[in-house]
């Protein structure tokens, strides 16, 4: 059985190669998850699958590196900062496709239960900084 730790990188490893199953299958049943900057909260199959799936279709190139991930195994908590990185390829999120691209700190807050299954994810960005990054006309 892997460790917290070991749940939440794969976790990131999945996301890196756009395996949307892969990445739903390390939650637990009735997962949830809560992206707070874009105020989207709800089951992981349900939320996350539109999340993530949103995210590839516009970025087709989305990538991740995890920069630093800590664990409280008392509390099976596992923090995540991760460099989340992509270039636009089509309108997504309200947001016209100028084929600019963005690199953006976040923190991936998880709780695992104690069969490595993530039970809750919450997520943490400069959302501001992600539209300003996208917005910029090409010259």
């Amino acid at each position: 059985m892997m460790s917290q730790i070991e749940t939440v990188q794969a976790f990131f490893a999945r996301y890196l190669e756009h395996d949307l199953k892969g990445m739903l299958a390390l939650f637990a049943p009735g997962a949830r998850i809560d992206y707070v900057p874009m105020m989207m909260a709800g089951p992981v199959d349900e939320t996350g699958r539109n999340i993530w799936s949103t995210l590839v279709d516009g970025f087709p190139d989305l990538g991740n590196r995890v920069t630093a991930i800590y664990s409280d195994d008392v509390q099976r908590t596992v923090i995540a900062e991760v460099t989340i990185t992509g270039t636009q390829a089509r309108d997504v999120l309200g947001i016209a496709n100028r084929g600019q691209s963005f690199s953006l700190p976040h923190v991936f807050i998880a709780r695992v239960d104690s069969e490595a299954r993530i039970e809750f994810m919450r997520a943490y960005w400069d959302n501001a900084a992600f539209y300003a990054a996208l917005a910029h006309a090409v010259s």
